[in-house]
């Protein structure tokens, strides 16, 4: 018996990813070529429609672009940052013409939601924004057999494996907040840090240090101290940091959730800011601009974030697999930092 592999009785289907890998290209291309959306070279798209054809792929274009909808997934919906996504999310959907769908991808114990695979399903979104680099297998193959190209928005800062991906320069932010305290005359800069398994908080501690050593500033190891995500460490910290004989003229709190406990504790300890301690957020929360003194932080554009992720998905010609794109961090100055008080 002669002819190609995939006509002859029993054959499988290849599924999308392997054409990719045949193709040389990622599954979000192959996807939009199969399903008719989208931006594709041309040369990409006649390498992959002659590899479509060596493994006689029927396309079935009618079947697949009567989809009109697109997925936010949220991996954690208390957050602050879920708002603005949603926001950058709804005006791409809105610009274009889409219907957007969102889902949360776990249940309350932390587990990943049945209920979320299985709107997948019915929805067969054409692209898939999701605000966490930790995919499981299964939700891969499950982008694959729908045909859903994705892209993910690491806020971690822990690159992903494989697949598109859009996130902040970390370090760069970490790096404009030291000038901006050392141009202030600051020299005793004190920073909480985040969880170790978070590369993000790692990445701002070193962009940080990286200026305090570009202007020969020495660091004095007590003033880096351990934290998390929330307040009541940093609170704690605080505390101990506003207490010592030589504290800090400056503090750098790598998210904006530690800045509630750090003001907490300036105010429990009658310490002025930016009189006194002036104080560096990071991530631009909402909740955090209309503080009785308004936070100098750097900006996440989580909005622009998202909206890029779709783009990257739908409209990119580029076709890398594996594209990251690092987005340029922005320092908002505001009230609480100052010129460093002479003492």
């Amino acid at each position: 018996m002669t002819g190609n592999s995939s006509e002859r009785s029993g054959a499988r289907r290849l599924k999308v990813a392997e054409i990719a890998q045949l193709a040389g290209t990622s599954p979000a291309t192959v996807s939009k070529v199969i399903n008719g959306y989208g931006s594709v070279s041309d040369a990409t798209r006649q390498r992959i429609e002659q590899v479509l054809s060596s493994v006689n792929y029927s396309k079935k274009p009618v079947k697949h672009v009567t989809s009109r909808n697109i997925a936010l997934l949220i991996d954690r919906m208390d957050h602050p940052w879920v708002t603005p996504m949603l926001s950058g999310a709804m005006r791409y959907a809105d610009r274009n013409g889409l219907n957007l769908i969102i889902v949360s991808r776990t249940d309350d114990d932390g587990a990943l939601s049945p209920y979320y695979l299985q709107s997948l399903r019915r929805a067969k979104p054409l692209a898939v924004v999701v605000n966490t680099a930790d995919l499981l297998d299964k939700e891969r193959e499950l982008f694959a057999s729908i045909h859903a190209g994705y892209a993910i928005i690491d806020l971690r800062g822990n690159v992903a494996s494989e697949g598109l991906e859009v996130r902040l320069d970390n370090w760069a932010g970490g790096l404009e907040v030291g000038r901006h305290l050392i141009g202030l005359g600051h020299r005793r800069i004190a920073i909480i840090t985040g969880p170790d398994d978070m590369m993000c908080f790692r990445a701002r501690l070193d962009g940080c240090k990286a200026a305090m050593s570009e202007a020969s500033i020495p660091l004095d190891p007590s003033l880096i101290c351990p934290g998390d995500e929330w307040s009541e460490l940093a609170r704690r910290q605080t505390l101990r940091l506003l207490a010592m004989e030589n504290p800090p003229t400056a503090i750098f709190a790598t998210c904006d959730t530690q800045v509630v406990g750090v003001y907490d504790a300036a105010h429990q300890m009658g310490v002025d800011i930016p009189g006194e301690v002036s104080v560096v957020g990071f991530d631009d929360n909402e909740y955090l601009w209309h503080a009785a003194t308004p936070l100098t932080t750097v900006r996440q554009p989580y909005a622009d974030m998202t909206e890029r992720a779709f783009r990257l998905v739908l409209e990119s010609e580029d076709d890398d697999p594996d594209r990251k794109v690092l987005i340029p961090p922005k320092l908002i100055v505001r009230d609480s930092t100052g010129p460093v008080r002479v003492r």
